[in-house]
């Protein structure tokens, strides 16, 4: 028995030792970008403020900045102690930096005000701050002597180091993981992946920053810290490890010694705190419970995103540009890492449900599967040259899309009964949408959209929605035990129907089809991933129409006849209806719940949105 102690204390404590630089070097790092300055206001414009000092002072962009009003000098009639009286006014945050001064943004008041339906102090309905109240010659501070963190990442062995390291300092205070999980929880929040999110984190835990840390693919540890009070990223470091080291800080387990009866998130129920209207809905039973999702820190992190309307269903991603379909019309995005920037537009069809590209000598070719406003296959042909999208053939009545044979790719077609599902031989079509023969699989796949051929093996969807690998060498069919669990997203194939004595109408209650098409294939350097979404269901009012809003994606490496996990994105918020990988990006199609008013006048029930997010590990 003591040796079995000694063994796992041996390991532990090796465990800290071969970890220990590395939240080191992170503490080192941030403790000494954070600096400590006090001055006073020299001017005041409507949310911005000028304080009397500047990069010679060693104040960076992005420092918060607490503002307050000094009341002047207390003494103790008892002791003779004097105490500086201070009426604190707003936190603001260092925007612009000259080399004497710099400009700061008001990001709110300092104290927490509860808030009351109609004003009346009686049901609570949310919180707000004070009012900003700021004036020349007040005083500022940056810097404070303790700093309060919460720090999120999935692996446990790197927040045990990262903590220890920084609490050495005696400068931060971090907060356990039980606390952010319970936070998130009560807050709706499924990832750190926006502002509102850290704002809404940070106000439950009361802390100054989030530092969410991710392993990469290049074993390299990266942080990103972000201002608690605003949401801003303050700013990105990284910490480069062996591969050794990054295989060990994957796998290492910590030791545990807590009690059976201890409350963790998975054993509490908590639940989300509701807003005025969420609760009316909750007291005659058409709001749903929220159910926790394992709620934690994303491995995506959001780099950018543009909202793009109501009616958006297919996606596709090539080289640097991302080509979005929004009802008939094709959006063309530019995203160069950083920015995201729409180049053009042009309309093609009625319903576009489905963009396959692929590159033929050198041109990007586009496969267009859609509807025309009566239910009918109209698809298109087409090609980008530069920012612009020329049509090679329309009113295609087959679905289209590109099919790799032995890493050439080649244009197939297949058609559609009413009922989504697809019927009768898949062909091969050349560019100019002329059938030149038919296209012989050894496999049925359930979708159209659902197998590729990667190498001499076929990997596609059953009709138990089961991934399977078909050997073509040795004409075997295996089934990999991983299963599609992704919502299918319904398109209104007959938004028109015709009466010979009455005008055309509109008819949105019919005619809605599911096309399932959610495996994605790609090649990285000399191997090949499939992957796989899966959408989840958490609160809902139902009075409007139920709605996802969190989802992950699975990343798969194909290992001979096997598919090997190799990566999650962990839960994110939203309803993935169609994504795409670019390099070291995930290119998503996300819903959004839309607002109720949107959802009662408009009608509407989502939101689309293009997000570009990193892949981190």
């Amino acid at each position: 028995m003591r040796k079995i102690l000694f063994v796992c204390l041996t390991v532990l404590f090796l465990a800290k030792v071969a970890y220990a630089d590395v939240g080191e070097n992170f503490a080192h790092e941030l403790t000494s970008s954070l600096v400590e300055q006090k001055g006073k206001v020299i001017g005041v414009e409507k949310n911005t403020v000028v304080l009397d000092k500047g990069s010679n002072d060693g104040i960076m962009k992005g420092e918060l900045v607490y503002i307050y009003k000094n009341l002047g000098v207390f003494v103790d009639p008892t002791t003779q102690k004097r105490i500086d009286l201070k009426s604190g006014r707003c936190y603001a945050q260092v925007e612009s930096v000259e080399p004497t001064k710099s400009t700061a943004k008001i990001i709110r008041g300092t104290k927490k005000i509860q808030k009351y339906f109609l004003g009346l102090p009686i049901i609570t309905n949310g919180y707000t701050y004070s009012k900003p109240d700021v004036s020349d010659n007040d005083e500022w501070i940056i810097g404070k002597s303790l700093y309060r963190v919460a720090i999120v990442t999935r692996n446990p062995v790197l927040f045990d180091s990262i903590r220890n390291a920084l609490e050495s300092t005696k400068k931060f205070e971090v907060v356990d993981p039980d606390t952010i999980e319970i936070a998130m929880t009560k807050e709706k929040i499924t990832s750190i992946s926006t502002p509102e999110d850290i704002e809404k984190l940070c106000s439950d835990v009361n802390c100054d920053f989030v530092i969410p840390v991710y392993l990469k693919n290049n074993n390299q540890i990266s942080y990103n810290i972000y201002n608690g009070y605003s949401g801003d990223l303050i700013y990105s470091t990284s910490s480069k490890i062996s591969q050794q080291e990054m295989e060990k800080l994957k796998t290492t387990k910590l030791a545990e010694n807590l009690p059976p009866e201890n409350a963790v998130p998975s054993t509490l129920n908590i639940e989300p705190r509701l807003t005025l209207w969420e609760s009316l809905l909750n007291k005659f039973g058409l709001y749903s419970k929220y159910s926790n999702l394992g709620a934690s820190s994303a491995t995506m992190r959001l780099v950018n995103y543009a909202n793009i309307g109501y009616q958006a269903k297919a996606l596709a991603a090539t080289g640097d540009l991302i080509i979005v379909a929004n009802k008939g019309q094709l959006e063309l995005y530019r995203f160069d890492g950083y920015s995201l920037n729409k180049v053009a537009s042009a309309n093609v069809g009625y319903n576009i449900f489905n963009i396959d590209t692929a590159q033929i000598d050198g041109k990007t070719y586009l496969a267009i599967s859609s509807f025309n406003p009566y239910g009918q296959l109209s698809s298109s042909i087409a090609y980008i040259e530069g920012s612009s999208i020329h049509i090679i053939k329309d009113s295609i009545g087959y679905c289209l899309r590109f099919f790799d044979i032995y890493s050439k790719p080649q244009l197939i077609a297949q058609n559609m009964s009413i009922g989504s599902r697809f019927y009768g031989p898949i062909y091969e079509m050349n560019l100019n949408g002329t059938i030149t023969k038919e296209l012989k699989l050894p496999i049925d796949p359930e979708s159209f959209y659902e197998f590729e051929q990667i190498g001499d093996k076929l990997v596609y969807a059953t009709p138990n929605n089961e991934i399977a690998i078909y050997d073509i060498a040795n004409k075997k069919n295996f089934l990999t035990g991983q299963y599609i669990s992704g919502s299918v997203e319904p398109i209104q194939r007959y938004s028109h129907s015709y009466n010979p004595n009455e005008n055309y109408f509109e008819n949105k209650n019919k005619g809605v089809v599911y096309i399932q098409n959610v495996l994605k294939f790609f090649k990285h350097q000399d191997n090949y991933y499939v992957l796989v979404p899966k959408s989840y269901r958490s609160n809902a009012v139902q009075v409007a129409g139920s709605h996802y809003n969190a989802y992950s994606i699975s990343m798969y490496k194909l290992d001979n006849n096997k598919l090997q996990d190799v990566w999650n994105s962990g839960s994110v918020s939203g309803r993935v209806v169609n994504f795409a990988r670019q390099n070291d990006y995930i290119v998503g199609l996300i819903a959004t719940p839309a607002p109720f008013f949107t959802r009662f006048i408009l009608g509407e029930n989502d939101i689309y949105r293009l997000t570009i997010f990193e892949i981190n590990k």
